[in-house]
């Protein structure tokens, strides 16, 4: 079981606001597209919001996510609209060619363990002028190094706690925002908007958090990131999520390294 497939919907609803806020804000600016209708594609849907808001503005939404729960709870906020919500990780797409208007994937990229293929299929997917909207984590340049992913990997593979995480290690990966944008162009896309490092609330300047801090990242981390360790740690999950957090303030990689892409097929 994937750390994607493992999240329930009530617990990433206590957290995802922030999500849904920069979801809807990417939208608006895919060259008015929100404003035209037609047919929408939401890979990585979580608990509905943006489908909801995009199917009351006169789409047709076809919304995917790797967790069950989280496809349950979509269908159930789409009720009465047109809407449909289907169980399918990003990795096994099979868009139809030439289908949307508007497809969207916010903060899914980095939990794929391979990403150029479906992003390749999305674009495919796109009518002539149609937009990819896509956000994502864990897009520092190569030459930087590993960021906050690479401290959980670290951490995860240290003798501590290599055996109790054999059977959930670190699904996230890094895909760097000049790479992605080198695949869309190549299949065939412009960019319309390309942002490669929104920057993020988390900071990450070397120094620790405070008590209070930590405890609440320490939430968000284990509802949003860690489902799959939480569970194969049982009780000492709190004392793994922060090892990482001191040890990714201390190496001033406590930043995710947001990204930004917005991409059009031309006419």
């Amino acid at each position: 079981m994937t750390a994607v497939n493992a999240w329930l919907a009530e617990d990433y609803a206590q957290v995802n606001a922030p999500h849904i806020k920069t979801a809807l804000a990417a939208l608006e600016l895919a060259g008015g597209a929100l404003e035209k209708g037609g047919s929408f594609a939401e890979i990585g849907c979580g608990t509905g919001e943006v489908a909801r808001a995009v199917a009351e503005r006169g789409f047709d939404v076809w919304a995917s996510d790797a967790s069950p729960s989280m496809v349950e709870a979509t269908r159930q906020r789409c009720a009465g609209l047109s809407v449909r919500a289907d169980v399918c990780p990003a990795e096994r797409l099979e868009l139809p060619q030439g289908q949307f208007d508007l497809i969207h994937s916010s903060w899914v990229l980095h939990w794929l363990a391979e990403a150029e293929e479906p992003l390749r299929r999305m674009a495919r997917a796109l009518r002539p002028g149609g937009h990819l909207v896509l956000q994502w984590s864990g897009a520092q340049p190569r030459g930087d190094g590993a960021g906050m992913f690479g401290i959980v990997r670290e951490v995860s593979g240290s003798a501590k706690w290599r055996d109790l995480l054999a059977s959930a290690p670190p699904a996230m990966r890094d895909y760097p925002a000049d790479e992605v944008a080198a695949v869309l162009r190549d299949a065939g896309l412009e960019l319309v908007d390309y942002d490669p490092a929104i920057v993020h609330s988390l900071g990450g300047n070397g120094s620790l958090p405070s008590d209070a801090e930590l405890a609440e990242m320490r939430r968000r981390y284990k509802l949003m990131g860690f489902a799959t360790q939480a569970d194969a740690l049982g009780e000492r999950v709190d004392e793994f999520v922060d090892e990482v957090l001191r040890a990714a303030f201390a190496a001033g990689k406590a930043g995710l390294h947001h990204a930004r892409i917005v991409a059009r097929r031309p006419e």
